[in-house]
């Protein structure tokens, strides 16, 4: 485990933090710009001691710090992989440079044929004599998130990482970053304020806001816990998960089934038989007390309503359940009283096929 005592000033800014972290997990750190996100990451590289006032880490058995007994490891030492939003390559260094700049401190060796597929896999293999001047910011953060990777052997943390990736990239790179922590059991803190992210990487939500954490637990219960407010805002996304059917070609859309349902998502063809993750906003969930053929919209969804809360006074959230599937659905007032909704009623959560986001293939 992870055990953070955090209690740090930044002029008129109050950092505090007290929260036990699983290790061996994509930790996903989430708030608005401002919130205290980046601060917080700090504290665990060792970094701003001038401004802590008490402050304990400790990574799994080891003591990285405890400023009351006058512990302290040095950053380069606690086995981090870092990628901080202004990603930091040094100019005079070329790509490949920058990334084996990394190994120095390692206490172990690196596979070579694992460092060259982890270019590959990054799109940065033919980039390697190039420059940072030479280079574009998504492929500046591609490098530095090789270079984060390489270095990493206790812990990987890094800040906004696909910010300025271009949406061919992002799949490829979370899809990368789920392989290493299932592969190595990886400890990963992925700092970002993007939701879809979040619902495709996170297995542990940490929620900050004015420096303060405000839910920290099991990413699918936050993401439908209808009392809290990570799910209260209109922009929350449901996380589902299908298999890939069938593609058809006459209509450019993929044919999923999740359990006994047929769901109906994206224009390019996902690989037959494998598990696809599929994230649709919460307001786009249409609810139907019955099942409605002549629509346009595709995919239909037989769910209980397991919750009901009011956000405003137009607006309810529902929480659903369907098989082994939790999630959540906005909706007005009107439309609440016009069905006549309540809790353990069996209905129909409807969403356009142009609504779903596929991010990910993964293997069976």
């Amino acid at each position: 485990m992870i055990n953070l005592n955090l209690q740090c000033k930044y002029d008129d800014f109050c950092l505090e933090a007290k929260l036990q972290l699983p290790t061996g997990k994509i930790i996903g750190l989430f708030g608005a710009s401002g919130s205290g996100k980046s601060l917080f990451l700090r504290q665990l590289l060792g970094f701003d001691q001038d401004y802590q006032s008490k402050s304990k880490v400790n990574f799994s058995e080891k003591i990285w710090q405890d400023n009351e007994k006058n512990i302290f490891t040095l950053t380069q030492d606690r086995g981090i992989g870092y990628l901080s939003q202004s990603i930091d390559l040094f100019p005079y260094l070329s790509v490949i440079d920058n990334i084996r700049f990394s190994l120095k401190n390692r206490k172990i060796s690196i596979n070579p044929s694992g460092f060259e597929n982890l270019l590959t896999q990054l799109d940065i293999h033919h980039l390697q004599t190039k420059y940072p001047n030479q280079l574009s910011g998504g492929q500046k953060q591609r490098v530095g998130i090789a270079r984060a990777i390489v270095a990493a052997e206790t812990i990987l943390i890094i800040d906004e990482p696909l910010s300025a990736i271009g949406e061919d990239h992002k799949p490829r790179i979370m899809q990368l970053l789920k392989d290493i922590n299932e592969r190595k059991g990886l400890s990963i803190i992925y700092s970002s304020h993007d939701r879809f992210e979040h619902a495709f990487l996170t297995e542990h939500l940490v929620f900050m806001d004015n420096g303060t954490v405000i839910q920290s637990g099991d990413y699918r219960e936050i993401a439908t816990d209808i009392d809290g407010r990570f799910a209260q805002v209109p922009d929350a996304i449901n996380h589902f998960v299908a298999t890939a059917v069938h593609f058809d070609r006459e209509y450019s859309v993929n044919q999923l089934q999740m359990a006994e349902q047929t769901l109906w998502a994206g224009d390019f063809e996902l690989e037959q038989d494998s598990q696809v993750h599929l994230e649709v906003r919460a307001k786009d969930i249409s609810i139907s007390t019955k099942l409605i053929k002549q629509t346009s919209i595709l995919n239909s969804i037989e769910a209980k309503i397991i919750a009901i809360k009011e956000i405003t006074g137009h607006q309810y959230l529902l929480k659903l359940s369907s098989g082994k599937s939790q999630f959540i659905a906005f909706i007005t007032k009107k439309s609440l009283a016009d069905l006549n909704l309540k809790i353990e009623q069996e209905v129909h959560a409807m969403f356009k096929a142009v609504s779903v986001l596929p991010i990910s293939a993964v293997g069976k």
